[in-house]
């Protein structure tokens, strides 16, 4: 195939952290991206009575797997995040109080640091000297990372902690 011929998509999903780029054919279909995804070695993760979900990163319409990608407005070098869960129940705690919210699967971090800087009123330099830190662990994930790559059906809860970052002082 000629380069003009193939678009590169940057995948992200449930199970899979770390973005992965595949190529497919620029008139394929949504199928074509999972298959491809498989083909490198991704693991596209199936239960039986579950369908796997794709999304564009940050929305939340589901994408139709037979469509072809230009009718879902899928072009080169977009991402796309596939789960089986349909949405994340994200819990941000911050000094002793609690906040939820359901985010779609493709939100990245960086959605849910703003909603919870907003949700605790913290703002400008206050808001930057904070982050998100995965409850029980010092696994402070990427802003650019979909919330959806951490968590694993049938759980599609995920728990945050809001706290400061570390100061260098010299």
């Amino acid at each position: 195939m000629q380069g003009s011929e193939t678009i590169e998509i940057f995948l992200q999903g449930e199970g899979l952290r770390d973005i992965k780029i595949v190529r497919v054919p620029k008139n394929g279909i949504v199928r074509d991206v999972l298959n491809a995804a498989t083909t490198s070695g991704v693991t596209i993760p199936q239960a039986e009575g579950q369908d796997i979900i794709v999304l564009i990163e940050g929305s939340d319409r589901q994408v139709r797997l037979d469509a072809r990608l230009e009718e879902e407005g899928i072009a080169h070098r977009h991402r796309l995040h596939f789960h089986r869960c349909k949405r994340v129940e994200v819990t941000v705690n911050f000094n002793g109080v609690a906040k939820t919210q359901s985010f779609p699967t493709s939100k990245i971090v960086a959605v849910v640091t703003e909603w919870a800087d907003d949700q605790f009123g913290l703002k400008g330099v206050d808001a930057t000297e904070h982050a998100l830190q995965i409850c029980g662990t010092s696994t402070r994930p990427d802003q650019d990372i979909a919330i959806g790559s951490l968590v694993h059906f049938p759980d599609c809860r995920l728990c945050f902690d809001l706290v400061p970052k570390k100061r260098v002082e010299g």
